[in-house]
């Protein structure tokens, strides 16, 4: 039997099966086959030990069974009825390039066999039955190492999440620490600051703080949904609620850089069945990236609106820089950035496009993204209606994300 190994040469698998002489008889050889049911094909090797023909056991019963064959070839020597060139190959050749020079030159030999010599002299025979145990073994093989391959990289992912999970944890807490000093040493509520170059200081330090922060929880967010941890509770909502809620954390960011915030939600009042915290999380990305990339005097739009199926739909609409159609699949990439890190004039991790399309599909929605250079960007996100009547329950426990921890 062959083993689960790959084997790399074809030496180490020939069969050392016994050959005969050009001079046997016939006959003689169909008794080797009868005695040997699995015998395919016997080498005919010279007195110098070098093959000089292959005898097929189809092709001997096909000659000797035909009429008057055992009468006619019976006696006669079996170099007349033997392969005078079958394929000979050195044990040195490796299994890829025999398979290789099979299939290009000599297809016969996974009918008829072949020889394997060493140094030409022969050294064993090789049938269609050994390439074919070789091809599972070697798959065996593989897919073992795929296995493992597939663990590793679970067991690197799941380090990943742990690693980011700690990590997140260890550097929010100072920074929420920061962020609230800054916030009091602003707003002057222990007594006044004294210095103007402090004030400008402190706003530096609480506008960093909050970038970092925004930037740490990106990160976190996305490793959550890499994993498979992160878990979604879509409940019936109102869409343009939350759309308005989170607006208004944009209106002074908006106003400071010029950019012109506008709403156009659908007048007809509609339910979502979504994840709040989610739909939360993708209008804060969405809205953020819009007034990041557009200029002063630009304009930024937000809607939602109901679909006929009873599912809805958002937008987030910019009249900014725009996006070259073959980098649209860098910015959907985690961490991806058209510009590189010297030239690049935005800061950001490159996570909040992949960030809002993963969100999107854990809904079982659709995201679509239509940018071009100089025209702006338009980002829509569809949900699904509601489940039926009764599967509510059931749509959130068979989703990819609430069933894994």
């Amino acid at each position: 039997m062959i083993g689960s190994e790959i084997l790399e040469t074809i030496g180490t698998v020939a069969v050392p099966l016994p050959s005969v002489p050009p001079t046997m008889r016939c006959e003689d050889v169909d008794r080797r086959f009868q005695a040997d049911p699995d015998l395919g094909a016997i080498a005919v090797v010279g007195h110098d030990g070098r093959p000089v023909g292959l005898i097929n056991r189809y092709d001997l019963i096909t000659h000797l069974s035909r009429d008057f064959g055992r009468a006619l070839f019976a006696r006669k020597p079996v170099a007349e009825l033997m392969d005078r060139n079958p394929l000979i190959v050195e044990s040195s050749i490796s299994v890829d390039k025999l398979e290789s020079l099979i299939a290009d030159e000599h297809q016969a030999a996974l009918l008829r066999g072949f020889i394997v010599t060493r140094a030409g002299i022969y050294y064993g025979v090789g049938t269609a039955l050994l390439l074919l145990q070789l091809g599972m073994a070697r798959s065996e093989r593989r897919n073992r190492a795929l296995e493992r391959a597939r663990q590793a990289a679970e067991e690197a992912s799941l380090s990943k999440t742990r690693f980011l999970a700690n990590m997140s944890h260890e550097l929010r807490t100072p920074l929420n620490a920061i962020i609230g000093f800054a916030e009091v040493i602003r707003k002057e509520m222990l007594g006044p600051i004294g210095n103007a170059r402090y004030t400008e200081y402190v706003d530096d330090i609480l506008s960093s703080g909050q970038h970092l922060l925004s930037l740490i929880n990106n990160i976190l967010d996305m490793s959550k949904i890499e994993s498979g941890s992160w878990r979604i509770q879509p409940e019936v909502i109102d869409p343009v609620e939350v759309l308005e809620t989170s607006l208004r954390i944009f209106r002074e960011r908006a106003i400071g850089r010029g950019v012109h915030l506008n709403m156009a939600a659908d007048p007809d009042l509609f339910e979502g069945f979504v994840d709040r915290q989610a739909l939360r999380q993708i209008l804060l990305n969405l809205v953020s990236n819009a007034i990041k990339f557009t200029a002063n005097g630009g304009t930024v739009e937000v809607g939602a609106a109901g679909q006929a199926d009873g599912g809805f739909r958002i937008w987030v609409s910019d009249t900014g820089i725009g996006i070259a159609p073959e980098n649209i699949p860098v910015v959907l990439a985690p961490f991806g950035q058209v510009e590189n890190d010297l030239t690049r004039k935005y800061e950001g991790t490159g996570l909040g496009l992949p960030l809002v399309k993963s969100l999107v599909e854990l809904h079982g929605g659709s995201f679509e993204l239509d940018s071009a250079p100089g025209r702006g960007t338009t980002v829509r996100a569809h949900f699904p209606p509601p489940p039926a009547a009764g599967t509510v329950v059931a749509a959130i426990a068979e989703s990819p994300a609430a069933m894994s921890d």
